[in-house]
């Protein structure tokens, strides 16, 4: 009896130990683990500081918070197949590269991303000289691929070509890394999915990065959108206004190299506060009678500058990008509503005073 007590008491000790050992090895791998996580996000993060001194860009243009939200993903998600034992030729690498490029519209930052993930993804794997470089060629390729994309063919396209070069590069590195012949195909696949997840996920990160892409834009400037339709059956002066505002800011962008596709669909939307009282905006009026006629200045100041709020409001309802509210809330600025300004001048009796700030 002695005997079996001692045993059992050996065995609880034993367990304790193995479960303090356990944990031990676990913080460890914790503890390594957030330190490779941040050793890359520090090291990409003074990379790109110093990146944007040197081309002197602004980086208030950039977030550098979703720009490291990008590379964690593209980091952990590597990291889960690599521990899961799963072939690393199952990393959907282009994936990020692609929603990088789309969602900036700036290959320099969607490079600079790639070139963060390829190294530290590759440091994962048993040889990170030839993985690091079969990711950069995926990584390059596929943002150059879908630079200025405005169909979703055009990823799913991007998707097969990176598979080619995938193949192709993993074949003329073949001699240092030894694949069966299937895992081309596994590989072309790879770059299709890789694509397809780019698509689904899009939509996901225009939301929590308050951006548009060309894709989503394109889908507002079908005329059938219902605010669209509202405007050419209620509104159709303010509809054709903004059809002609549209093709000169398009023109404008491109010359000065500014995202010309946002600026059209901006202006296609940024009166849409008119909808409200259409019949008193000039673009809707009959030339011989203006509704302003009966009204004193300061209320027709006031249903003039309404018509932003009107549109902001409107455009929530309708759930348009954030991207687009900026085009409605801005388009006026801060400026005089210098005719009936000068309307209220022009009835002002001796003892009145007319201030600047109210119009």
């Amino acid at each position: 009896h002695s005997c079996r007590g001692l045993l059992k008491l050996m065995i609880k000790q034993l367990a304790k130990i193995k479960l303090k050992l356990i944990a031990g090895i676990l913080l460890v791998f914790l503890i390594s683990f957030a330190i490779q996580i941040n050793l890359v996000i520090t090291i990409f993060l003074i990379s790109l500081y110093a990146y944007f001194k040197l081309r002197r860009l602004n980086l208030k243009n950039f977030n550098l918070l979703n720009i490291t939200l990008l590379i964690v993903i593209s980091f952990v998600s590597s990291y889960y197949i690599i521990r899961q034992r799963w072939p690393i030729i199952y990393i959907p690498f282009s994936s990020i590269p692609m929603v990088a490029m789309l969602l900036f519209n700036n290959l320099e930052i969607s490079l600079l991303i790639t070139l963060a993930t390829s190294i530290s993804v590759a440091s994962l794997t048993s040889n990170p000289f030839q993985f690091a470089l079969l990711f950069l060629i995926s990584g390059i390729l596929s943002s150059a691929l879908v630079k200025g994309a405005r169909k979703r063919t055009t990823i799913i396209s991007a998707g097969l070509m990176v598979g080619f070069a995938e193949i192709i590069s993993l074949i003329c590195i073949d001699r240092f890394l030894i694949f069966q012949p299937n895992r081309y195909l596994i590989l072309m696949l790879n770059a299709i999915a890789s694509s397809i997840i780019v698509l689904g996920v899009l939509p996901m990160f225009e939301y929590l990065f308050k951006t548009v892409t060309n894709i989503s834009l394109l889908e507002l400037a079908d005329f059938h959108h219902t605010l669209l339709q509202r405007m050419v059956q209620e509104a159709p002066g303010t509809y054709h206004h903004g059809l002609v505002v549209g093709n000169l800011s398009e023109t404008a962008c491109e010359t000065v190299g500014a995202n010309a596709l946002l600026a059209r669909i901006g202006a296609y939307y940024h009166d849409i506060g008119k909808l409200s009282k259409p019949d008193y905006f000039s673009e809707n009026q009959d030339a011989r009678l203006s509704k302003h006629d009966t009204l004193p200045p300061s209320m027709s100041k006031l249903v003039i500058m309404n018509h932003v709020r009107e549109g902001v409001e409107l455009a929530k309802k309708y759930k348009l990008n954030s991207s687009l509210i900026d085009f409605i809330l801005q388009h006026h600025g801060n400026s005089l509503v210098y005719y009936f300004y000068r309307r209220a001048l022009e009835s002002l009796e001796e003892d009145q005073e007319i201030k600047e700030e109210g119009f």
